[in-house]
């Protein structure tokens, strides 16, 4: 009793120093202290039991496979995100249950209230461990476990058939549409680990910024109408000159002009004096003086005369659906030299991209193999076509972890997903990007809402279990220390099955999403709000 009474005494007064002297250093050391020794204990016994219970059921399965003790270890340790994401909570709130019970039995608590030491300033550190697991089991799902899963079914089947392992991590036959930026995708096959692409078949709209004309060397005024000669058809899928798509066209598919050579004179452009020699032929010639015989010369004889040209013509406003420029005009042949003609492109103008092989690489999607045609319209039967051993592809703007979500997704078993969050928030954010939520239908959507909630509320489970062990095991009184490991149990089984409850409650869509995935937590936290506000 006398030591009991001294340890009480000496923690009284160090409180009560530490707290007229505004630090609380020394106190929160301790009280972290108590805490992290259990908490050890309890996460290492629950990874524990969990594997060894685990071990027990699949240790067939792993000798058929043939995987030896380092290739289980490994796959145990690939599966620990999706461990820490059950155990991390419980094992707070057995190790808090316990401290704080510890504390009381042993009146620690009253006498740091008693030295001035307010409620809520003791359990601050508490709470600042709460909200560093929750940070912490928040990057642990959204960023190791998704991939940490992949590699364990990898590792089960590499030992058996490693062809066969090689096989599994190609998805064949993958066909989406991205709605948002109209990109239809039809894949062979899709690498998952290195985005590599078989056989690709890609159809996307033309880059905002393309451009589409002709081009002809001369168009020449001939009994009453233009006629084009060396004509061009272009496309510049992206609006650069380096860029362009081109093949030669006839001249009766070019887009001749309407306007008479007059109305070219009055376009934008410049004078341009040229002398021209002109042939005369059949001229009359009389000598002076005359030949003796009087004799009449018929001959040809050049005279020159000066022309005006226009050079570096534009024509005033669209014409004929486009717009004109040449770079010049001879009125007195009726010839236009070196002409151009730019052509809005028309709203569903698109690219259709068939390759061999394409891959991720240097923040873009790359292409070999590459025929890439390019549709002037929804209805152009005769579309223009290029060939490329390679072709980088910048407008795709999908990175291979949209293809992910979308096959992911695709494929989810959801009788599984029913049990607990199955994807993460970055994936369903990304399948949204690509099948807007108005797109999607109701129970899919239901069903995918759920997800993110109850993955974006999971971390936050660590910082409510603060508030429910704080006044549970922080109530006065000399209890058992295994009053909290049953407590534990009560409220970690509790929690649970209101959890799973609400997730099936959101996903069948009888409540909202954010309310099924919220649920537990908004239960419990505010109850532990409540007791709490009771203890000051």
């Amino acid at each position: 009793l006398s030591a009991g009474m001294g340890r009480l005494s000496a923690l009284a007064v160090s409180a009560a120093c530490v707290a007229s002297a505004g630090r609380m250093r020394l106190l929160d050391r301790y009280l972290l202290r108590e805490l992290m020794v259990p908490l050890g204990s309890c996460l290492g016994g629950f990874l524990i039991f969990w594997v060894a219970f685990d071990l027990l059921g699949e240790l067939e399965g792993f000798q058929r496979r043939q995987l030896g003790a380092a290739d289980v270890l490994l796959y145990y340790w690939y599966g620990m995100p999706e461990l820490l994401a059950t155990v991390l909570p419980v094992g707070l709130l057995l190790a808090l249950l316990y401290a704080l019970t510890h504390h009381a039995r042993h009146n620690e608590l009253t006498a740091i209230r008693s030295a001035g030491v307010g409620f809520a300033r003791l359990c601050l550190p508490y709470f600042v461990v709460g909200l560093t697991f929750t940070g912490a089991l928040f990057a642990v799902n959204e960023y190791w476990a998704g991939p940490a899963r992949d590699r364990q079914e990898l590792l089960l089947n590499r030992r058996l058939d490693p062809s066969a392992a090689e096989n599994q991590l190609w998805v064949r036959n993958v066909n989406f549409l991205n709605r948002t930026d109209r990109h239809a995708w039809s894949l062979g096959a899709f690498h998952l680990p290195s985005s590599a692409m078989s056989t690709p078949r890609i159809r996307l709209p033309l880059d905002p910024t393309a451009t589409r004309g002709f081009r002809a060397a001369t168009l020449r005024w001939t009994n009453g109408a233009w006629r084009a000669s060396g004509a061009v058809e272009w496309i510049r899928p992206r609006g650069d000159p380096a860029d362009e798509v081109n093949r030669s066209v006839p001249g009766p598919e070019f887009p001749l002009l309407s306007t008479l050579p007059d109305g070219v004179l009055r376009w934008g452009g410049r004078d341009w004096v040229v002398p021209v020699l002109v042939l005369v032929t059949n001229e009359l010639v009389v000598t002076n003086p005359p030949p003796a015989t009087n004799t009449i010369v018929l001959t040809n004889i050049l005279v020159e005369t000066r022309v005006t040209w226009r050079t570096n013509l534009v024509a005033q406003g669209p014409v004929d659906g486009g717009r004109w420029r040449a770079a010049a005009f001879d009125p007195a042949g009726g010839v236009l030299h070196r002409v151009e003609v730019d052509l809005a492109v028309a709203p569903d103008a698109q690219r259709l991209l068939m390759a061999d092989t394409g891959g991720w690489t240097n923040g873009g999607w790359v292409f070999g193999g590459v025929e890439d045609f390019l549709y002037r319209d929804s209805h152009d039967g005769d579309p223009m076509r290029r060939a490329a051993p390679s072709l980088a592809v910048p407008e795709l703007t999908e990175p291979p972890a949209m293809l992910r979500s979308e096959i992911r997704i695709t494929g989810l078993n959801r009788g599984r997903a029913l049990r607990r969050p199955q994807l993460t928030m970055e994936e369903i954010r990304d399948y949204y990007h690509l099948h807007p939520r108005t797109r999607v239908e109701p129970a899919l959507r239901a069903w995918l809402d759920t997800q993110y909630h109850a993955r974006l509320a999971a971390p936050w489970t660590c910082l409510v279990v603060v508030l429910i062990a704080v006044p549970f095991g922080g109530a006065g009184g000399r209890r058992n220390v295994f009053y909290g490991v049953a407590g534990s149990i009560l409220i970690a089984f509790c929690y649970f099955v209101l959890q799973r409850f609400g997730f099936a409650l959101g996903q069948s869509g009888a409540v909202p999403p954010a309310m099924a995935g919220w649920l537990p937590n908004l239960v419990f936290g505010a109850t532990g709000t409540l007791l709490m506000s009771r203890m000051r």
